[in-house]
């Protein structure tokens, strides 16, 4: 049977063409176990003899199953790897990627459940919303969020632990013999951020030291990152507060800090010792290579992924928080002071 001009192949037209019934090509569409190798086998050359695709829309309605999840950021870009997502690995769901303003996130939401999706994979590091709130805009679709949203405690989510993060970088410092320790962080506005503003604070007081001089910046993106990073620098710098050490960000920013350093005649780590976030790829190359708190961001999407899958299958699976530990990987931007 030839394939029909203008037309779209049908179940039947397959049917036709190998000669079996309309439920046997239902049965090895749908992998069904009951179906002959041979006749397997035939069904499937017809079906690439003819072009067949098979018809999602129709499959969704005898179904009710998408197998798509939607992937959504909040005021953010999506971090690099989640643009990677391997359907295959997730039983061959597949991904739509949307990002919105919290002004858009009810609307986003709605134009999801309207899509059937059958999942969330939320990831906004400046949303700050009640649960009820944000369930409320689901649908009763299965949500994983991908930030440290601590005050969560209704849905699900997978975060670094910002504060413990924090309080190991302070505490590094400190034991090099630092007192006077300043930080750019990135806006508060941002949950990591505060975590981190918080953290650097409590953790000097407790060490009976004074928080010492502080930069606000946009790390976003690696370019707002440099440029932000340079641009506290400075202000630190020209504020004349005494400093021997500072918490950075992220590495990005910590490129553009150390170039303002260098424009003020200092060294690093000779008259100014960094420790920085993320330990991303680029880190250990610098010169001086980075002392950075390591956060594994590929494990962190892994465990997000297979939290909202869990969510999918199993409608009874009880919303639970996972909090990552990070790790401090000490290279040469830091030193014990004399």
């Amino acid at each position: 049977m030839a394939k029909s001009h203008g037309k779209r192949p049908t179940i039947r037209d397959v049917a036709d063409a190998a000669g079996v019934s309309y439920q046997t090509v239902s049965r090895v569409l749908n992998d069904h176990p009951r179906v002959a190798p041979n006749t397997r086998a035939q069904v499937l050359r017809a079906m690439k003899k003819l072009g067949y695709q098979r018809n999602v829309a129709a499959q969704m309605l005898t179904t009710h199953r998408s197998r798509t999840i939607q992937l959504i950021t909040v005021d953010g870009e999506f971090p690099f790897e989640l643009l990677l997502f391997n359907s295959a690995q997730w039983g061959d769901y597949s991904a739509v990627y949307s990002d919105c303003i919290r002004a858009t996130l009810a609307e986003t939401l709605d134009k999801a459940a309207a899509r059937l999706v059958e999942g969330i994979f939320l990831y906004a590091p400046k949303l700050r919303i009640p649960d009820d709130e944000l369930l409320a805009m689901c649908h009763g679709i299965p949500l994983v969020r991908r930030d440290f949203a601590l005050e969560s405690k209704q849905i699900t989510w997978v975060g670094f632990d910002q504060i413990r993060a924090t309080q190991m970088a302070v505490q590094h410092l400190i034991d090099l013999g630092h007192r006077d320790i300043a930080v750019v962080t990135g806006t508060l506005q941002a949950l990591n951020a505060t975590w981190r503003y918080e953290s650097w604070q409590k953790t000097l007081r407790e060490n009976g030291l004074q928080p010492g001089p502080n930069a606000h910046g946009d790390y976003t993106t690696p370019k707002s990152a440099v440029r932000t990073g340079y641009e506290g620098m400075c202000l630190i710098l020209d504020s004349g507060k005494p400093f021997t050490a500072v918490l950075i960000a992220n590495d990005y920013m910590t490129i553009g800090a150390t170039h303002a350093l260098r424009e003020h005649g200092l060294r690093v780590p000779d008259d100014v010792s960094i420790v920085s976030y993320d330990n991303s790829p680029h880190a250990g190359y610098l010169d001086p290579p980075l002392t950075t708190i390591e956060f594994n961001f590929d494990l962190q999407n892994r465990l997000a992924f297979q939290f909202l899958f869990e969510m999918i299958e199993k409608s009874d699976t009880e919303p639970h928080q996972h909090i990552l530990l990070p790790d401090l990987i000490v290279r040469e931007s830091t030193r014990a002071l004399e």
